[in-house]
């Protein structure tokens, strides 16, 4: 039987008892209808898994004994990811956010694109990057990852674009999914980037309206090629999940031959 598994932002090493959040400690005894002597399983800041077990449970806290570190296989894409994205409807989001941690991305970059009907800054941003980061971190859990993606918010698309300039290990390969049929799919792109030494792509996908004329030529002039997804227009998070699945196969832990 699968443990129930959740994160916690400390380093478990060298802890005997553990107390959780109210958060957590509200969803194992509300939720959950958890019980002292269950066994759960707790993922720590380091990307370490711990075997712990239910000691006392009081109302909005729970307390956990650590009985040891578990032996978890890994599973993380040998690609630092970063996928961008122009911010759309909130349960597009949720969605994209949730699949793209499931499937390896390892940082997410959220900006406003011209065409996002959707824009955010100060608290309520703040807010939103909060419910990401646990909609990120749940899906680490079920799925088994060890470390949770990175979130980071831009004012727009110039921002982001900045952010590579001044990072000397950006991305070694950038695209970005470009209209249908306009250009080449990504598999183009594999023959001459067999290797990428550092194993450091970006890739940046347009909101629900598609990218305004200025935002490609932007996103050509910083580096980024245009790659297609194919002849058919997709829905925004059907897109994610398609370019997400052609990089891990072409240079990720999706292809023939290749592991994590």
């Amino acid at each position: 039987m699968t443990r129930k598994c959740f994160f916690v932002p400390e380093v478990v090493a060298d802890t005997k008892q553990l107390e959780l959040s109210a958060r957590l400690s509200r969803q194992l005894e509300t939720v959950l209808r958890a019980k002292a002597g269950e066994s759960i399983e707790v993922l720590d800041a380091n990307g370490l898994a711990w075997e712990c077990v239910i000691t006392a449970m009081r109302p909005g806290k729970v307390t956990v004994s650590v009985l040891g570190r578990l032996d978890r296989p890994a599973c993380e894409a040998p690609l630092f990811l970063t996928l961008g994205l122009g911010i759309a409807r909130p349960d597009t989001m949720d969605l994209i956010i949730r699949q793209a941690t499931e499937m390896g991305v390892s940082r997410l970059a959220l900006f406003r694109a011209a065409r996002s009907q959707y824009g955010l800054s100060g608290k309520p941003a703040e807010n939103k990057r909060e419910r990401w980061a646990r909609i990120a971190i749940e899906a680490v859990c079920q799925c088994g990852r060890r470390v949770v993606p990175e979130i980071v918010l831009f004012g727009g698309l110039a921002d982001f674009l900045v952010s590579f300039e001044n990072d000397p290990q950006g991305g070694e390969l950038k695209i970005f999914a470009s209209e249908p049929g306009l250009c080449p799919g990504p598999k183009g792109l594999s023959a001459r980037t067999t290797a990428l030494t550092k194993g450091r792509i970006a890739a940046v996908l347009g909101p629900e309206g598609g990218w305004a004329s200025s935002e490609s030529s932007a996103l050509i002039d910083a580096g980024f090629e245009p790659v297609s997804l194919g002849p058919r227009t997709l829905r925004m998070e059907t897109a994610a999940v398609a370019l997400i699945s052609s990089i891990q196969l072409l240079w990720g832990d999706m292809g023939e031959g290749r592991s994590g």
